[in-house]
């Protein structure tokens, strides 16, 4: 296997998840299974990692030697393999493991059992005893998923996957967790990560005897409803507790990958359901080799909106990926699935495909995926080859045009965790400005402003590179930032390279258009993105340009063809590279099995225009990759 550079994750146990360069082994041409397949549909689809690779049902010789051959039949391909561990969802295995599994349920502040809200339609067989949430604080519940760990462990596997890795810290939408178990840990975190002055002004002489759920009690705090008002409140430590959660659940997966670590007797590549979207996925960051999870692609609305670009949102966690130097691996929503399954839309899948490679990530191979809505509960998609194999095949024939290269840009988004934390709606904003840029084909990448949930600090070293910084307004004045974040963006302001963003009147392009000349144009059809990328520090490699048809015709579900495109490209898009060569890579309209995922390269006129180049694209379909070379 390739073994990955391990860095410097936290500190403590309740430390500041510090984000740092890391090396893995996931490329942007992997085409990732999610869960085991077949040899064929390996075959077809080119698969090179099997993540969501699940374990055998039980310790017994039977399950672990099926689970062996799984691993086998993707070993003898060449495949990389993740086992799997289930953190929420395995219920009925609680139950059946730990006769006192009572004992591990997570508690609202009322002593309720918390149930898992979409696995409504789920039950124990024999026992009729709902879903379940259990605690991943209470050891009872952390010997099971350690018991799931160790099974994966029976095969040499390269990988870990660990699905709703955020455990206890989830229940934050049902009032959190008030078990004895996640009292007595607080208490813990409260000595050391709450000073005593703050202690003293909540009313806490002493954290020595503390219980949050009988401090809450005598300020009134009392039904799930009551919490719910407060959580934001630093005077009922309700932030402080929100962090326990998400910080302890991070702390634990990494106890339990190297849990697995021992077993397995090398290092594993870490991943879990999520998207890095926000301040609660970057708390777990530093631990993985990338994010391999659930990302809402827009099914339903795939329409063009003027804010909401619904088909673009994954677009956002590719670019916070890009941030913390994390891949995404995705797989659309249950309910994306949901719709495509109930409509027979792969021609929407297809648009997802190409989209989230060209933004240098990926869409795991849909051959069978976990589809949901409120009304049939979960229930299973399920594509045939024909549908998307040959795309995939595009992406490994090509994989020289994709692996190494990274986004590039003048222009940075400034993304403040604290802002995201402590306003939705500035979260919502930084958001919104990212798609808005995307979708207008605007170069650009991500910058971030840590706080005391995230150890990445801004600096003037980041920021020099960039012509101009886009900053979303209004940042409440929690979330202001301070110390040398704070100076590197007043710094910037000062010299006006500062454009501002707010979701009423958008970018201010004005103010853009002084500090630099558009950087991408595109003449000739609308709904068409362009993405640039390049290997960095090696000009000598060919640039690369995605283009990416987003004319999809719902009814026929498929995309309207645009012909007779001019790109126009500033010089200094790919740092004042003199660039006379361009070829058009398309992926082919079909499957062909006995040549999948060719395609004829095409030669396009390129001319010299003032300041850059004008490239002529005779026809796009789904989506094009331009090499560009001297």
């Amino acid at each position: 296997m390739t073994a990955r550079t391990r860095v410097l994750i936290l500190g403590m146990l309740m430390g500041v998840a510090t984000i740092m360069a890391d090396e893995t082994s996931i490329k942007r041409s992997d085409v990732i299974f999610m869960g085991a397949r077949e040899k064929e549909i390996y075959e077809i689809y080119g698969a090179t990692l099997v993540s969501w690779g699940g374990k055998p049902w039980t310790d017994n010789e039977k399950a672990i030697k099926e689970f062996q051959e799984r691993v086998k039949v993707a070993h003898d391909l060449g495949i990389r393999y993740s086992a799997g561990a289930a953190f929420r969802t395995a219920f009925v295995g609680m139950m059946d493991f730990d006769a006192n599994w009572r004992d591990s349920l997570c508690l609202t502040i009322e002593g309720k059992p918390i149930t898992v809200p979409w696995l409504w339609d789920h039950k124990h067989k024999k026992t009729g005893e709902p879903a379940y949430w259990f605690c991943t604080n209470a050891p009872g519940y952390r010997k099971y998923l350690k018991w799931q760990v160790m099974l994966g462990m029976k095969a040499s596997v390269e990988g870990l996957h660990i699905d709703d890795y955020n455990g206890t810290a989830g229940t934050e939408w049902q009032g959190c967790c008030f078990c004895k178990y996640c009292m007595t840990a607080f208490k813990e975190y409260v000595k050391t990560n709450v000073s005593a002055d703050r202690l003293k002004a909540c009313g806490i002489e002493s954290p020595d005897n503390f219980d949050y759920k009988t401090f809450l009690n005598g300020k009134g705090v009392k039904t799930v409803q009551d919490f719910k008002k407060i959580l934001g409140s630093p005077e009922h430590l309700g932030p402080d507790f929100k962090r326990f959660l998400y910080f302890s659940a991070a702390a634990f997966v990494d106890e339990a990958r190297k849990h697995g670590e021992q077993l397995v007797g090398h290092p594993l590549m870490l991943s879990v359901n999520s998207s890095c979207s926000g301040p609660e996925s970057l708390v777990i960051a530093p631990y993985l080799a990338y994010f391999c999870g659930e990302v809402h692609h827009g099914a339903e609305k795939p329409q063009w909106g003027p804010q909401q670009n619904w088909d673009l949102e994954p677009v956002w966690a590719f670019k916070m990926g890009d941030a913390v130097g994390r891949f995404q691996a995705c797989t659309g929503a249950g309910w994306d699935w949901a719709y495509v399954d109930a409509h027979k839309k792969p021609g929407l899948v297809r648009m997802w495909i190409a989209q989230d490679y060209a933004f240098g990530h990926c869409l795991m191979a849909p051959h069978r995926q976990w589809a949901y809505t409120k009304e049939k509960g979960t229930h299973w998609y399920q594509s045939q080859p024909e549908d998307f194999a040959h795309v995939y095949r595009f992406v490994r024939r090509n994989a020289a045009l994709l692996d190494g290269y990274d986004s590039v840009g003048l222009i940075v988004l400034l993304y403040s965790n604290a802002a995201a934390r402590l306003d939705h709606q500035c979260r919502l904003a930084m958001q919104h400005a990212c798609l808005h840029l995307a979708k207008n084909s605007v170069p650009f990448e991500i910058v971030i402003a840590g706080d005391d949930w995230l150890d990445v600090k801004l600096s003037a070293d980041k920021l020099a590179k960039y012509k101009a910084l886009v900053v979303c307004e209004p940042i409440p004045p929690r979330a202001g930032l301070d110390g040398e974040q704070k100076k590197a963006v007043d710094d910037f302001a000062a010299a006006g390279k500062v454009v501002k963003w707010d979701d009423k009147s958008g970018l201010d392009e004005a103010a853009l258009r002084k500090l630099l000349p558009k950087q991408i144009a595109i003449e000739g059809a609308e709904n068409v993105i362009a993405v640039a990328r390049a290997i960095p520090d090696n000009p000598d490699a060919p640039a690369v340009l995605h283009l990416l048809n987003r004319n999809y015709d719902e009814p026929s579900d498929s995309m309207k063809k645009v012909t007779n495109i001019k790109v126009t490209l500033d010089k200094a898009l790919f740092g004042g590279r003199t660039l006379s060569k361009a070829t058009l890579y398309q992926p082919p309209a079909k499957l062909d099995k006995a040549n999948p995922g060719a395609s004829e390269p095409v030669s396009l006129g390129i001319r010299q225009v003032e300041n850059g180049i004008e490239i002529t694209v005779p026809e796009l379909d789904l989506w094009g990759i331009v090499k560009l070379e001297k």
